[in-house]
């Protein structure tokens, strides 16, 4: 009987195990709010935010059901993915201290210090990167960039005044508009498109509310999220 009622514990435990959602730190918000609509639906996800190798490096254990970033970077992957669900496509954006302000992209070059996210490990380094090679400016700016993790680090660096200006996405300079000297959204001519995408890991469906997550992502109250944040 205790044999019996151990495993009966333990299968309770593992079928209640709620799914998880993993995104890149530029994604936290949005993914923030859709679990929150969820939540006053009765419906508990957990969340997790790192750079994408990390995120994949904890797919590939088994630790994550769902994957919020970049499409190119999830399509060049190994990963055993089942579906994809777009969610818009992001943009890049310089935006300066609140004691600078630029109007053009050719005045970085009078800028001291530049902030940008990981150009190996996060979708808008790579994008950041493309654009600076893009527009001819890669040598000028290379002794100015200061790369740290991702754009949430970025944005910390440029309100502390760590940094004249950063690398960031349009979820961040909507988030934090107010708190900026300026800000340029740059020509997306010069870089790559950034499709975001949520991919569904094989296995998902095993946890109780994975058909419930994906559902909502594509919901019209997820739709107007991604578009208050810039994904469009």
């Amino acid at each position: 009987m205790k044999k019996f009622l151990l495993l009966m514990a333990v299968v309770f435990a593992f079928g209640n195990e709620n799914l998880l959602v993993s995104a890149g730190g530029g994604y936290k918000k949005i993914v923030e709010a859709v679990a929150q609509n969820l939540k006053k639906d009765g419906v508990n996800i957990d969340t997790s935010f790192a750079n994408i190798k990390a995120i994949m490096a904890q797919a590939k254990e088994g630790k994550t059901d769902v994957i919020v970033g970049d499409e190119d970077f999830l399509k060049k992957s190994d990963l055993k993915i089942t579906e994809y669900v777009n969610l818009g496509s992001g943009a890049l954006v310089l935006a300066t201290k609140k004691s600078v302000k630029i109007e053009k992209i050719d005045e970085l070059k009078t800028l001291a210090k530049i902030a940008m996210p990981d150009a190996a490990k996060t979708v808008y380094g790579k994008r950041a990167s493309e654009f600076m090679q893009n527009a001819n400016l890669e040598g000028e700016l290379k002794d100015k960039i200061l790369a740290v993790a991702g754009v949430p680090q970025v944005v910390t660096y440029i309100l502390n005044g760590e940094v004249d200006a950063g690398f960031i996405n349009q979820t961040e300079l909507n988030a934090h508009k107010d708190e900026f000297g300026s800000f340029i959204l740059i020509d997306k001519a010069l870089y790559a498109p950034a499709n975001i995408v949520a991919a569904k890991l094989e296995g998902c469906e095993k946890k109780a509310d994975c058909v419930k997550f994906i559902d909502e992502l594509k919901s019209e109250r997820s739709k107007e999220i991604y578009a208050k944040f810039g994904i469009r």
